[in-house]
């Protein structure tokens, strides 16, 4: 009865193991540590076939052959479960040809001997049947080699998952407990065949061991395809953790860093030469350089700084710390991201000076436009404005005039004898005594009002809300003051007079008919005897005389 049950249970543990094999299998893309799932399950149903062989065809010639089927099953399944253990504590964890051929050598070796093993007795000392017709294996040396490297790879495997349950982000432990958690079972298992092995026990313990690898085989591909897989998916974790650009640091509670991407490690190292290999573990202070940032974290906290690496060279970084949470939404732990905006601060202040450039030259083109056209109405001579700029400030003047109802005057100013001027002392001195002339007239007139140089020697006031007599009075004031002075012109001091005449807009003059008036007031009042001042007389509104 005890043979029946133990051939029920390791074929069972042989069904279970080839349909984990054969599920791991198809999904084996999907991460590293699925694939060895299913070569561990793939060595765990060739070594619980050979059990049920060996029980079922209790053949003595073939004790050989079926143990070294199980004994190299057992090599390949304590590799992979290795390789299974590096996979998922290190979700960037590849099998290199290095390690793959490492692993191999064992196996392979221990197959060879296997097979020479005939010869030298060094694996299988003898085997056969007792007196129950059960049978009855001794083991050579190398047997017991082969089996304390298979041991040595476990510890090494649980050694190694179990340092990840301890110290690993916080996150991950549930799926490295899990694990561990299921290879309890065949590990028991192991230890139970390995005593019936030595004789130390007797069958009934041995029976443990097919139920521990199908609880195994179970527990850990439903720990890693169907309770953590994405947490071992290269693609949307490992990748993208480590191809993101920007700093990235989580912490736990206390403040130690549980992982560092890539970027950060660099940061890290810049800021801080001399950091041990593994930043995992340390404070998070010591990690950051110092940054204030560290010493306050705070969820939702953003901050703007800039530090100064090992080299003296300055970093500009736009912080964020985010408060990480469990399941119940209590805080567990932090995350620092960090981004390097050194280059887009140099690109924003190389911008602005390029702007501030542009301005500076916009406001001299500016500038220079504007004197240009200022220069444009502008007599070089006497400074005044000439003759183009009294034309349209008069048309201006007029139409403000004409719509608010108030008086406009307009007065036309000419040098007297001024030909004579540059007969005697040349056109030099003619030029020295139109320039002063210009200076006079200009610092005696309203600020309302507008002097120009007509042309030659005459020059034109516009006042506007002066009346005809209001103007034939300030030019005539304007007129004495000038006579009453002395001009320097060529090394002479020289008396000058002007003769001028005033016209007062009526009705709808043009500007050059209201000129024209003023004209006509000049010539009486040269024809008077000059140094004097003219009104030109009112002209009819053509409006009134109509009606």
């Amino acid at each position: 009865m005890e043979g029946v049950v133990y051939v029920l249970l390791f074929s069972l543990s042989t069904m279970v193991a080839c349909a984990v094999a054969v599920v791991a299998w198809r999904r084996r893309r999907s991460a590293p540590a699925v694939g060895t799932v299913a070569v561990v399950s793939a060595s765990t149903a060739v070594w619980s076939g050979t059990a049920v062989f060996g029980r079922l065809v209790p053949v003595p010639e073939l004790v050989a052959l079926t143990g070294a089927a199980a004994m190299t099953a057992v090599s390949v399944m304590t590799a992979a479960y290795l390789c299974q253990s590096l996979a998922v504590a290190d979700r960037g964890w590849r099998l290199s040809r290095r390690t793959a051929l490492w692993l191999s050598a064992e196996p392979a070796l221990f197959a060879v001997v296997l097979l020479t093993d005939p010869w030298h007795r060094l694996v299988i000392s003898s085997a056969g049947l007792d007196g129950a017709g059960d049978i009855v294996v001794r083991f050579g040396p190398l047997f017991w080699m082969h089996t304390a490297y298979g041991a040595a790879l476990v510890v090494a495997a649980t050694t190694r998952l179990t340092r990840a349950w301890r110290h690993g982000p916080r996150s991950q432990r549930r799926l490295y407990g899990f694990v561990l958690l299921g290879n309890v079972p065949s590990a028991l298992g192991g230890v139970a065949t390995l005593l019936g092995v030595t004789g130390t026990v007797g069958a009934a313990p041995q029976v443990v061991a097919p139920l521990g690898f199908c609880a195994s085989a179970a527990l850990t591909y439903w720990a890693l395809a169907r309770l953590s897989l994405h947490e071992l998916v290269p693609v949307t974790r490992t990748h993208l953790f480590d191809m993101i650009s920007d700093v990235v640091v989580t912490a736990d509670g206390s403040g130690r860093v549980l992982d560092v991407n890539p970027a950060a490690d660099r940061l890290a190292r810049r800021l801080t030469p001399g950091l041990p290999d593994r930043l995992v573990g340390l404070p998070i202070t010591a990690v950051l350089g110092g940054m204030p940032v560290a010493d306050r974290l705070e969820d939702g906290l953003e901050v703007s700084l800039t530090v100064t690496d090992a080299e003296d060279r300055t970093v500009d970084l736009d912080m964020r710390v985010s408060a990480l949470n469990d399941s119940r939404g209590e805080p567990v732990g932090w995350a620092v991201v960090a981004r390097d905006v050194t280059a887009l601060n140099d690109q924003r202040r190389e911008l602005q000076e390029t702007n501030d450039r542009l301005h500076e030259q916009v406001a001299t083109i500016e500038a220079l436009r504007a004197n240009l056209a200022e220069q444009a109405v502008r007599d070089t001579l006497t400074g005044l404005h000439n003759r183009r700029f009294l034309m349209e400030s008069l048309q201006r003047q007029m139409r403000l005039a004409a719509a608010e109802g108030s008086p406009l005057s307009v007065a036309l100013l000419d040098i007297d004898h001024f030909k004579q001027i540059n007969d005697r002392y040349g056109h030099g001195a003619g030029d020295q005594v139109l320039a002063r002339f210009a200076k006079l007239v200009s610092g005696r007139i309203r600020a309302d009002d507008v002097v120009a140089r007509y042309g030659g020697e005459e020059f034109v006031i516009v006042l506007p809300g002066a009346t005809g007599e209001q103007a034939l009075e300030r030019v005539d004031a304007l007129r004495a003051w000038v006579a009453a002075g002395r001009m320097p012109a060529a090394g002479r001091t020289l008396t000058v007079t002007f003769s001028s005449g005033v016209a007062t807009l009526t009705g709808k003059q043009s500007p050059e008919e209201l000129l024209h008036a003023a004209d006509e007031a000049l010539y009486e009042a040269k024809r008077a005897g000059r140094n004097q001042v003219k009104l030109a007389a009112a002209e009819p509104d053509p409006s009134a005389a109509a009606a």
